[in-house]
């Protein structure tokens, strides 16, 4: 084996072990932007923990006012669910507290649908990064087979096969022309017996 061949052989060693690595660079990368989505994810359930906490602090301080109104409107002798201390109830405590209610839910129900978003497009960078990575060390490792194969290395590890070959076809070739002579010198000889008989 020449020093070339040898040279070209190390390279394709060396490109086939850059493969496997940058295939395992892929997988990590892969592995990398599941973790980035999972934070994401929790962190958008994290927010939707915040708003519903905020929404049960609303509706708490939310009764200690109609408590408060209430008792208000029978310590003043009145009824409290009827005139104006019922529509001072409705209007100034309870609907306020539903309006922040319903849009703490729906910073809730946002929040989660955001971070599931993000998430997703997270894991189809790392999925994208990963094809990519698979791709470039496939294209390599082609690279360098292709330049061992134009290199003759393969041609060279197999020469003395076709050598071989091309020794017994020679020698089966010369074979066969001594069997041909042979064949005419013996018909010639046969002709010329049937000469001299004939005469």
């Amino acid at each position: 084996m020449s020093i070339g061949t040898a040279f070209s052989v190390g390279s394709f060693l060396i490109s086939g072990l850059q493969f496997i690595q940058a295939r395992k660079s892929a997988r990590a990368t892969e592995k990398y932007y599941d973790a980035l989505a999972r934070d994401k994810r929790l962190e958008g359930r994290v927010k939707a923990v915040e708003a519903e906490e905020k929404s049960v602090e609303i509706l708490r301080r939310t009764k200690a006012r109609l408590a408060s109104n209430i008792a208000g409107g029978y310590a003043s002798g009145v009824i409290p669910y009827v005139g104006s201390v019922d529509t001072f109830s409705k209007q100034q405590v309870l609907r306020p507290a539903a309006l922040d209610v319903g849009i703490l839910d729906m910073e809730a129900v946002l929040a989660v649908e955001k971070a599931d978003r993000e998430a997703r497009n997270l894991e189809m960078q790392g999925d994208i990064a990963k094809r990519q990575g698979y791709a470039a060390a496939l294209g390599n490792f082609a690279m360098a087979g292709m330049q061992l194969g134009m290199s003759g290395a393969l041609g060279s590890m197999n020469l003395g096969g076709s050598t071989a070959v091309g020794q017994v076809s020679q020698a089966s070739t010369s074979a066969g022309t001594t069997g041909l002579g042979n064949l005419s010198g013996t018909s010639s000889f046969m002709i010329d017996s049937k000469a001299m008989s004939f005469r």
